[in-house]
């Protein structure tokens, strides 16, 4: 990472690749002229990437913020694992590793989860409390055990693994379609179907981490100093669950949103101010 190009450039969205002992992961990250804070963490859900937070960046930077956001292994432009991970520690370890030797995090950061994401970042705060300084998730995967695996039903087998026909590949648009992107927004929905396209595998995977990982439990390792929000629109996949994050056992603090489960897209200036004034506060 060149110093002299994040100066030249400041706020403008930058990409990378970090060596890690399993593999290259890709990020980007973008940076004010004068950095004011800790970092932001940025998590993508599955199957997306580090890419539905391209419009996050620069205005959160704009904020005096810098900003990193990986691609997930098995997504985006990151490595493909070797085997199966073997739970949510495995990427959970594998981010810490990585972003914990960057100068910009000497003192931690604060990280965002948007639904997979969040679940990675509930065990970064609860395993590495000097890391993680504070904890928004965007749609809380806060639920039990039986509605973990009734969810599983849906989003755990690899529905558009790639076949001679082509046909997954139009079967990922009209999974995308139901999952509630526009027909019209076509920018947003064909960047999702090559995400989506890509990740076939590396979806499977991070599942089935998220269904056999209690949130709501781990939630009571995060110490009472790391300040938790939880933001979900009323037409997020995990909106009936929401209730079981504000009800959680420790202090949290929770707002609606807008734009359905693509909220770092589409409600994109009210997640930045939010998350902005939750940072403010501590």
């Amino acid at each position: 990472m060149s110093s002299n190009g994040v100066l030249d450039r400041p706020n403008a969205v930058i990409k990378a690749y970090a060596d890690t002992p399993l593999g290259q992961l890709h990020y980007c990250h973008s940076h004010p002229r004068n950095p004011n804070g800790l970092p932001i963490l940025l998590l993508h859900m599955s199957a997306s990437s580090s890419k539905c937070f391209h419009s996050m960046m620069p205005a959160l930077s704009a904020l005096g913020y810098s900003c990193f956001a990986p691609d997930m292994p098995g997504f985006g432009s990151s490595f493909d694992p070797d085997m199966e991970p073997g739970g949510i520690a495995w990427y959970t370890d594998l981010y810490h590793s990585t972003f914990s030797k960057f100068p910009a995090f000497k003192h931690g950061c604060h990280v965002l989860g948007h639904h997979s994401g969040g679940v990675i970042g509930t065990e970064l705060a609860a395993r590495y409390p000097d890391f993680c300084k504070s904890l928004t998730f965007v749609g809380p995967t806060v639920m039990s055990a039986e509605d973990r695996l009734e969810l599983s039903k849906t989003f755990l087998e690899p529905f558009n693994k790639p076949v001679p026909s082509g046909s997954h590949l139009l079967k990922t648009w009209e999974y995308l379609v139901w999952e509630g992107i526009a027909k019209e927004n076509l920018e947003l929905l064909q960047r999702e179907v090559l995400d989506h396209v890509r990740a076939w595998r590396g979806r499977s995977q991070i599942y089935k981490c998220v269904w056999a990982y209690d949130c709501a439990e781990a939630m009571k390792n995060i110490p009472d100093e790391c300040r938790v929000l939880g933001l979900c629109a009323r037409d997020d996949v995990l909106w009936p669950y929401f209730d079981n994050f504000k009800r959680v056992g420790r202090e949290v603090v929770w707002k609606e949103i807008r734009g359905g489960n693509f909220g770092p897209d589409e409600d994109c200036s009210n997640i930045v101010r939010i998350l902005h004034d939750s940072i403010s506060m501590q």
